[in-house]
């Protein structure tokens, strides 16, 4: 075993002192012609492998390093670099820059200049950026900024100066108005089916309102029933809607009647809509004043679930969830706004010398709501509950002439203004472009219109 050791030992040594031994006459000063068979093989271990090339076989661009982003789509013009790309879960901002072959110094300033218009670490997954180069002699890139969308109207733009630093600042986006036309089935309710089918809610809010004057959608709207809508709606780069929409034009198909619904300007910044007649189709009175509603209990005589006899009913009962928004069935002064014996939470409005309206049960009232307070047709006024001697939630609702009771859904309300001469001949005009451009719209879409459970839908019979 001892004799192994000192074996192992001497090995080790010998090289040892070899090693050494060429080491120094490589990397040191030596006589001319001295172990000049070792110089080669040594210097090629100890002196990097490139020394000798090129410079310029060196020098490198800033965006010369394989690109590791993948960018979804790239546009060149004018010299200038457009690559777009999408922040995956879990990435930020700084990583995909440096990922794209941007140095780390320039995304460093480029980062300080955005966090004066948004935090980047706040970007969230799914955002688009867009990142902007501009391609010098001989091809080589440099990177000079990036733009993406804080919201929908706002882009923030980070730009490079000459002095090689970034600025931030935010621009306005001007979004294009696009034009969208559905023709849908009625399969669950009008609101149910209209959200199927792509129509914005704030565009069947405003159906449901217009047609509230002539519908009663608890009784009268069926499973099978047809309705068409045709609204405008700003679209970012995508096609995807932005804010409020408008609704131009509605129809619905009730039991075989169809009733069109026209937006008109009637004054500056002011519309009503209008039938096919040129008759607007607002009147004094909501035939229903909330939606998504079921008539529950008519006006007349019946027995009082609770009190347990018989009694008149003097109004309709119709049931919603409670914290559903009541609307003001006309414009009106509130006269009462408290609560009331039986009726729990009342609300009462005088429309005019004649009119008033009723409203009963309620969880609560509107903000700044009370006595004296003015109020537009169609504003929310409170919200359904069950107040006062009620089994569950539902608004009570009334309508008193000269201050006695009369059944809601027969009582004959005035039609509003009509319109007539050279006013009427430019409706009936402007009513045909309407169908024109929804029916293109239509077969532009090549059966793309989603219907309500798929169930395809005819034309109206006009």
């Amino acid at each position: 075993m001892s004799v192994n050791r000192l074996g192992i030992s001497v090995f080790l040594l010998i090289a040892g002192v070899c090693f050494a031994f060429v080491y120094a006459f490589a990397a040191g000063p030596r006589p001319e012609g001295a172990l000049r068979l070792f110089g080669p093989v040594v210097q090629a271990l100890i002196e990097p492998a490139d020394k000798g090339l090129p410079e310029e076989t060196l020098a490198v661009s800033p965006i010369a390093a394989p690109l590791r982003t993948v960018f979804t789509s790239e546009k060149e013009q004018d010299g200038v670099i457009r690559r777009t790309l999408v922040l995956a879960q879990g990435e930020t901002l700084t990583s995909r820059l440096v990922g794209s072959g941007i140095t780390r110094t320039e995304t460093a300033k480029a980062m300080e200049a955005l966090r004066a218009r948004m935090n980047p670490r706040k970007i969230p997954s799914g955002r688009k950026v867009v990142l902007l180069f501009r391609r010098g002699e001989g091809g080589l890139e440099s990177f000079t900024g990036l733009e993406l969308r804080k919201t929908p109207v706002k882009l923030v733009s980070v730009e490079r100066l000459s002095e090689g630093k970034f600025k931030s600042r935010i621009k306005d986006i001007v979004l294009e108005k696009r034009r969208f036309a559905v023709r849908g089935v009625v399969r669950n309710g009008i609101y149910e089916s209209g959200l199927k089918n792509g129509v914005p809610a704030g565009v069947l809010n405003t159906m449901i309102k217009t047609y509230s004057y002539m519908v009663d959608f608890q009784r009268e709207v069926r499973k099978g029933d047809r309705f068409e809508v045709l609204y405008e709606q700003a679209t970012d780069d995508e096609g995807k809607g932005v804010g409020a929409a408008t609704l131009i034009y509605a129809a619905l198909q009730v039991g075989g009647k169809i009733m069109p619904a026209y937006r008109v300007a009637v004054l500056k910044d002011s519309y009503e809509y209008f039938n096919a007649a040129g008759r607007s189709i607002r009147k004094s009175l909501l035939r229903t004043p909330l939606k998504a509603a079921r008539l529950t209990s008519k006006f007349g005589m019946r027995r009082h679930p609770i009190l347990g006899y018989s009694r008149m009913h003097k109004g309709v009962d119709f049931g919603a969830p409670i914290g559903t928004p009541i609307y003001a069935a006309g414009a009106g002064l509130v006269e009462y706004a408290g609560a009331r014996s039986g009726y729990g939470r009342y609300i009462r409005l005088r429309h005019n010398k004649r009119v008033s309206t009723a409203y009963a049960h309620l969880s609560r009232f509107a903000r700044g709501l009370t006595r004296g307070t003015r109020v537009k047709q169609g504003q929310v006024i409170g919200y359904v509950g069950k107040t006062g001697i009620a089994t569950g939630p539902h608004l009570h609702y009334e309508v008193l002439i000269d201050k006695r009771q009369v059944n809601p859904l027969k009582v004959k309300v005035a039609t509003n203004a009509a319109l007539s001469g050279t006013q009427l001949a430019a409706f009936q005009d402007w009513r045909s472009k309407v169908h024109s451009t929804f029916e293109a719209l239509i077969a532009e879409a090549q059966g793309a219109v989603k219907l309500a459970q798929n169930a395809p839908a005819a034309a109206f019979s006009r």
